[in-house]
């Protein structure tokens, strides 16, 4: 322990200085304290040194302090500097007198963890939403820490994720429900950059975006450090907001002195971190330095389909059909060059195919690529990925929308506010093409001097599942669902219900755009003798007209299992003007037994 000479020597800290450590940012960011008073978000008592009942932060930093003198035992890896490196660098930046007295001691996993001081820079990597898995619908943060080794190509960097601690196999509205209400503890945790490569690019097929930062190497060494700190220290999880984006976030702010969160705000997305992080400057020049796409298989195998000639396409789809024959004249006859590009579209087409569980999918089929590609030459060209718009391009997620409505002949004002993300007429950047996923969507109408409540969307899924190449298990059934309270049609507006609406159908892309059919099923509360179950096949046509103008035109029979009389015909024709991140206008004309006509200005942030 520290002797009683030491701390009675006047390099030791008086109780005033002692306080005023302890109140500064920076220690308190390290301890993930919002106040000197407040309790530490992290609940893993052994992140806590103290050992008093309450965790303070200037407790904290007493015993921080008296810990660093303490001589190693067996193990030098339990030793507090080795265990918070970070908070041992900045006390002595502030007490160098003091702490030049502490023991030298080694740290081997902590030098492991920064490649021997070799961690030159620092990347943030966004992956792409994953519709499959309600943890993923709005897309991941991830860091990656970048050695100088030349031993070490990018898939060897270390990376750092935070994720809940989930059962396998839990179920998806169970996951919801105590995701949202604190329910599972999270953690840091930290890889090799090629198992996120493995994990989100090949086995979810998401796209994967780094955003290389320009940090100073004092910056990178303090980040690298505290994240050591972190790894494996428990927080409750709460899926809206201390979530992953809000602990990146968190981390990063610790060396950037930039907000890239808003921590009042009640939710908190991954996407938003970015588009911040493209706007920061460190003396004077942009902090990203670099924006780089690690196309998912799947995008890989897209971008190589649509780059073929129509024959050669025509020809990979008659290979697959007849078991991915490589005997086929057509194949046959191709330049090696030819066959080289095919045969490698081929492997990721079956490496898709297994992911999916495809009933195509064979051993024996990779085998016999395998041994036509053996028997060509090495390629003497490297595939090049087309780069495609980076996430912070797109729209910023949440929407405040004023609108002017007509309706019966009548006008009113409408306010939106939807905390998350986006609809069938967003942009399709950084995002899965043709599909819909929102989540708190408010509708507010103020008439005749009265502000009335319309609509509360809870949740709102789709997506169109749509086909690139025409081939089996690329694309399937387009699928919706939607939790709402809102009007039973457009005949009144205060004959809301809570309902739920969930459909399944097919889309195309055609030369005029996006058509799909679609047969939706509602429960909803039988408020007007209709009873609760009610049907609604839907064609529609999404169109992109110009760039910054989209289309939905769409039309619709709603048939009441209990109520015969009370089907009708529905309509609607949507617009989206605009393609900038900030705003939009709208023009909408819906009928379902009468009509309404609205023009709006949406803001987005």
């Amino acid at each position: 322990m520290v002797s009683e000479a030491l701390q009675a020597n006047e390099v030791w800290p008086t109780q005033k200085k002692l306080t005023e450590l302890s109140s500064q940012k920076y220690w308190l960011a390290l301890l993930h304290m919002p106040t000197a008073t407040a309790s530490s978000e992290i609940i893993d008592p052994a992140f806590f040194l103290s050992t008093s009942t309450e965790k303070t932060a200037k407790a904290e930093l007493e015993a921080s302090l008296k810990s660093f003198f303490i001589s190693s035992g067996e193990d030098s890896n339990s030793h507090s500097q080795c265990r918070f490196p970070a908070r041992f660098q900045w006390l002595k930046t502030q007490l160098p007198e003091l702490l030049a007295k502490v023991p030298q001691i080694q740290c081997p996993l902590l030098e492991q963890w920064t490649d021997q001081e070799q961690v030159s820079s620092v990347s943030a990597v966004f992956a792409s939403g994953y519709l499959g898995n309600p943890a993923s619908f709005y897309g991941h943060i991830l860091l990656k820490f970048n050695s100088s080794s030349e031993t070490k190509n990018i898939l060897q960097q270390q990376s750092l994720n935070f994720g809940a601690a989930v059962p396998e196999q839990e179920n998806p509205l169970i996951y919801i429900g105590k995701g949202l209400f604190g329910g599972y503890d999270a953690m840091f945790s930290h890889g090799l950059f090629y198992l996120n490569i493995q994990s989100y690019g090949e086995a979810e097929l998401r796209d994967l975006w780094e955003y290389k930062l320009d940090l100073q190497p004092e910056q990178v060494r303090s980040l690298s450090l505290h994240a050591w700190e972190l790894i494996g220290r428990n927080y409750q999880y709460f899926f809206l907001k201390q979530n992953c984006a809000f602990r990146m976030a968190e981390l990063l702010e610790l060396v950037i002195n930039a907000e890239l969160i808003d921590k009042n705000q009640p939710w908190a997305m991954p996407v938003s971190i970015f588009h911040q992080l493209a706007e920061v400057k460190q003396q004077e020049l942009p902090l990203v330095s670099e924006v780089i796409q690690h196309p998912s298989r799947q995008q890989r195998f897209h971008q190589a389909y649509l780059e073929l000639p129509q024959s050669t396409k025509e020809l990979v789809a008659a290979m697959v059909q007849h078991g991915f024959s490589t005997e086929l004249q057509d194949y046959r006859q191709l330049p090696a060059k030819q066959k080289i590009k095919v045969l490698e579209l081929l492997f990721d087409y079956l490496e898709f195919l297994r992911i999916s569980k495809h009933e195509l999918y064979s051993d024996q089929a990779k085998r016999k690529l395998l041994k036509a590609r053996l028997a060509l030459p090495a390629a003497t060209e490297k595939t090049k990925h087309t780069t495609q718009a980076a996430p912070h391009q797109s729209h910023l997620p949440s929407l405040l929308q004023i609108s002017a409505v007509s309706h019966q002949q009548q006008a009113a004002l409408q306010l939106r506010f939807r905390a998350t993300y986006y609809d069938m007429l967003t942009s399709d950047t950084a995002r899965v093409p043709y599909s819909a996923l929102s989540m708190f969507d408010l509708k507010l109408r103020w008439q005749g001097g009265k502000l009335d409540l319309h609509s509360f969307d809870l949740l709102h899924i789709e997506n169109m599942n749509l086909s690139v190449t025409g081939l089996p298990a690329d694309g399937g059934y387009a699928w919706k669902m939607n939790l709402a309270y809102k009007p039973e049609n457009l005949s009144c507006w205060y004959c809301q219900s809570l309902q739920f609406n969930a459909g399944i159908g097919k889309a195309a892309k055609g030369h005029a755009g996006l058509w799909y059919f679609m047969l939706d099923g509602r429960l909803h509360q039988d408020r007007f003798n209709t009873g609760v179950v009610s049907t609604e096949p839907r064609i529609g046509l999404v169109t992109d007209i110009t760039p910054w103008w989209r289309s939905q035109l769409e039309f619709g029979y709603r048939y009441y299992v209990s109520d015969h009389q009370q089907k009708f015909v529905s309509s609607k024709w949507l617009n989206r003007f605009g393609q900038h991140k900030n705003w939009d206008l709208r023009l909408s004309l819906e009928t379902q037994k009468e009509t309404e006509v609205g023009l709006s200005f949406g803001y987005y942030w």
